[in-house]
This record gives structure tokens, C-alpha cells and sequence, in this order.
């Protein structure tokens, strides 16, 4: 058993372990793809912008109702 450092943060693991304990780069094999990654933040864009949008439209649709006159 040898060490090696990590390609990613410079960490000696061993050289039996498969992701660095320290930031989880995979030590041996190929590289975990971020597709995960990228499709949790497309879901969030999807779910986020209208929510912001409607919440927008209906504060300013609130603020822009007129009063009603006061009672005598």
C-alpha cells in the first residue's frame, strides 16, 4: 500500500481507496460526471424563476390597486 496525492486537492490517500477522503475526487477510475449537478440546478431554474415571477406580479398588482376613498 503506497501513498498517492490527489490530482484535485493534493491529500496522500492510499492507493487502495477510490475517491480522496478529503474532497471526494474519485483516486482511481474516471471522474464522477456533474450531470447530476447540472440537472438539480436546471430543476431549480424551473421551479424558482416562476415562483419569483408570480410572487413579483402579485406584490406589484397589490401595490398598484387603488383605495378606496375614506368614510365620512
Amino acid at each position: 500500500m503506497a501513498l498517492v496525492p490527489c490530482k484535485e486537492c493534493g491529500t496522500l490517500n492510499s492507493s487502495e481507496v477510490e475517491i480522496c477522503l478529503s474532497c471526494e475526487y474519485p483516486v482511481l477510475g474516471r471522474p464522477k460526471t456533474n450531470w447530476l449537478k447540472g440537472l438539480a440546478l436546471l430543476l431549480a431554474l424551473l421551479f424558482v424563476i416562476p415562483l419569483a415571477l408570480y410572487m413579483i406580479q402579485t406584490v406589484s398588482t397589490q401595490t398598484n390597486e387603488p383605495s378606496s376613498p375614506p368614510a365620512k
